[in-house]
């Protein structure tokens, strides 16, 4: 009998009978799940999401032109005899609506023998990545399956490399995920402690500080030669725009990583599938401006108008920000693991993970470079107790 692969994987499962709450279980050796070597095994992407607001009245009018003459049945043409629909070929790939359909993947004797994992070789069901969201939001992630949700209903838009960019005003989110949200992951919290304890007084912090709005009133000066007094309000001086907010006035921050998002047993959680790897930021909300003209008579030359100021920060903004996107770094050979997902929730390949944790801290692993590289972790898996 050819030699059948397995992969140990994890499961959010309840860990016995009398277990109250659900945990991240392992399973291994012979409970491992096992590659699926079947070309009909794949993520579909026939759905299409919704139309975008403007493109609803659009295709509301086109369908109303496109509109067919009412017919008895179809016929063939100058026949007028009934044409009779032929059953679905056995070796089609499985059809997003024809959800029950399980098709058994046939095995030659040559592939036997170069030990491909074969046994019991079936196509799961249709699974079409417009599903994801429904499937992150039973696994109790409801933050990240709205987050998934909207990202897959809003318009393309590609965020170009190696530059400082602002994002059109309809792909910032200021609704979802909440700061309470975030502050309920004991080490998220840790580090927004730690950012206002010490952070937000370091010498770096300070020094921005005063590049920031130093060229503020800079610029205010050199306009029109007003040396600005007074209090300041950043989200105003900015024109409510958060994001010139944070390019003008954000002074410090503290990355919170994959490991800081994770539960108690290492477990994913609902922050781990909505942001990640992301950033508490600290900004200047409010301060008191206190400013001076006066002249300096540099040696041999004319008068120099001046201004020096003094700025106290009164107030300060602290917010969560992540730019939720899915792009490989160019040039790394290591590409980021999300799991292996059905229309039920995902499990977890360790050896994947740990590339992908890797990765966070600089080192360049090919996920599935290990010793299943002839497997891939890149094909869909059967659990073998029915798909999970």
């Amino acid at each position: 009998m050819p030699e059948q692969i397995r992969i140990p994987y994890y499961r959010l499962d309840l860990a016995s009978f009398y277990a109250l709450r659900k945990t991240w279980q392992l399973f291994d050796k012979t409970a491992g799940c096992k590659p699926l070597n079947n070309p009909q095994a794949t993520i579909l992407m026939e759905r299409k999401p919704p139309p975008l607001p403007g493109e609803k009245a659009a295709q509301a009018n086109k369908l109303e032109k496109a509109k067919p003459e009412p017919q008895t049945g179809p016929k063939s043409a100058g026949t007028g005899t009934a044409i009779k629909k032929a059953p679905p070929s056995p070796t089609a790939p499985v059809s997003a609506t024809n959800e029950k359909a399980w098709h058994p993947f046939k095995v030659s004797n040559d592939q036997a023998k170069a030990k491909q994992p074969v046994e019991e070789c079936r196509t799961p069901p249709p699974f079409d990545m417009l599903d994801l969201p429904d499937a992150i939001d039973k696994m109790g992630f409801t933050i990240a399956a709205k987050l998934a949700k909207r990202w897959f209903n809003s318009r393309k838009h590609e965020i170009p490399n190696g530059t400082t960019y602002d994002y059109p005003a309809d792909m910032v989110d200021t609704k979802i995920v909440s700061f309470d949200f975030v502050m309920k992951y004991p080490k998220a919290r840790a580090k927004y402690e730690n950012l206002i304890s010490s952070g937000i007084y370091g010498d770096r912090a300070i020094k921005v500080i005063r590049e920031k709005v130093g060229r503020m009133l800079a610029s205010k000066f050199a306009e029109n030669g007003i040396a600005y007094s007074g209090e300041l309000d950043a989200l105003a001086h900015s024109g409510l725009d958060i994001q010139k907010l944070h390019n003008d006035f954000q002074f410090q921050r503290e990355a919170v990583s994959n490991l800081d998002t994770l539960d108690w047993s290492f477990g994913l959680t609902d922050l781990t599938a909505s942001l990640a790897n992301f950033a508490i930021c600290a900004a200047v909300a409010e301060a008191r401006v206190h400013s001076e003209k006066y002249y300096n008579y540099p040696k041999g030359a004319a008068p120099v108008y001046c201004c020096q100021s003094q700025v106290e920060v009164t107030h300060i903004y602290v917010y969560a920000r992540d730019s939720y996107s899915f792009s490989d770094k160019p040039g790394k050979k290591a590409s980021q693991y999300l799991g292996h997902w059905n229309r039920n929730g995902v499990i977890l390949v360790p050896a994947a993970l740990a590339s992908d944790f890797a990765a966070n801290y600089g080192k360049d692993v090919q996920w599935g470079s290990g010793p299943y590289t002839q497997d891939g972790f890149d094909k869909p898996v059967d659990i073998l107790k029915g798909m999970f």
